[in-house]
């Protein structure tokens, strides 16, 4: 029998389901509380060791997740539903773990990642509504969703993205692939977009939903969407969006 700490290594993928809400954002920081600081706390509880959690990307404070993935490394003989039933006792209620699945050594919920889909929700509605205060952007009932809509085009295909990604963070590139693009009522007085792409720069999603409600109010107009692209210049286009109309939807592999 092979001694405790011969037991081989594990590569553990999480997907996880957040309300972004009372947290500072996904990263482990210093001094605040995050959604991978309380994470890795509960794993090392169930797991019996510290935790390193490599996560698909980062949310910002206010961001929610649908379905965010991660991964750690564990030597640990726990199966996966006590991983999952374990941490999920200790997790407030703002936080789930969704599944367990054991992976081979090379995948990374990053870097094995090849393209994210977010959602953005709009509140149309003629008052504020307090019950959705955490969950969509409250725009009132006056934008012009065809407008809208006939912008949408021209953020498919692969551009460089610039004039959308706030200042701060280092990336390689500010070109990026949307292969998807949609608005649509799903509820009564919420309108969402869903877009999904090989990546997003910080802040991106916000920045296009901001410039979108641009077009919506006529401060804009649908073909001045391409025109902002093509200046990659932060300054041409609209306001980031407020975090709460945020989430993470998934997350693609394969």
């Amino acid at each position: 029998m092979k001694a405790e700490y011969d037991r081989p290594t594990r590569n553990v993928m999480l997907t996880v389901s957040y309300d972004g809400t009372p947290f500072q954002g996904w990263q482990r920081q210093a001094n605040a509380v995050t959604v991978q600081g309380l994470l890795e706390e509960a794993l090392a509880t169930v797991c019996g060791h510290g935790v390193k959690l490599f996560g698909s990307g980062r949310t910002d404070a206010g961001v929610h997740a649908k379905a965010q993935v991660a991964n750690f490394h564990t030597d640990s003989n726990r199966d996966l539903d006590t991983i999952v039933r374990g941490s999920n006792a200790l997790l407030p209620l703002t936080v789930a773990v969704l599944s367990a699945r054991e992976m081979g050594p090379e995948f990374n919920a990053r870097f094995s990642a090849t393209g994210k889909t977010y959602a953005y929700d709009f509140l149309t509605t003629a008052v504020r509504d307090p019950l959705l205060v955490n969950r969509a952007w409250f725009v009132g009932p006056r934008l012009d969703w065809d407008r809208v809509q006939k912008s949408l085009p021209y953020l498919l295909g692969t551009k460089d993205f610039k004039a959308f990604k706030s200042s701060g963070g280092t990336v390689k590139s500010t070109v990026k692939t949307i292969s998807a693009v949609d608005l649509s009522e799903i509820a009564p007085n919420i309108t969402r977009l869903t877009i999904t792409g090989s990546g997003f720069l910080r802040h991106m999603v916000r920045a296009i939903a901001g410039t979108l409600w641009l077009i919506g109010r006529g401060k804009l107009g649908p073909m001045d969407l391409a025109k902002i692209i093509d200046s990659e210049d932060r300054s041409q286009a609209g306001p980031a969006a407020p975090p709460q109309g945020l989430c993470l939807e998934r997350v693609h592999y394969g």
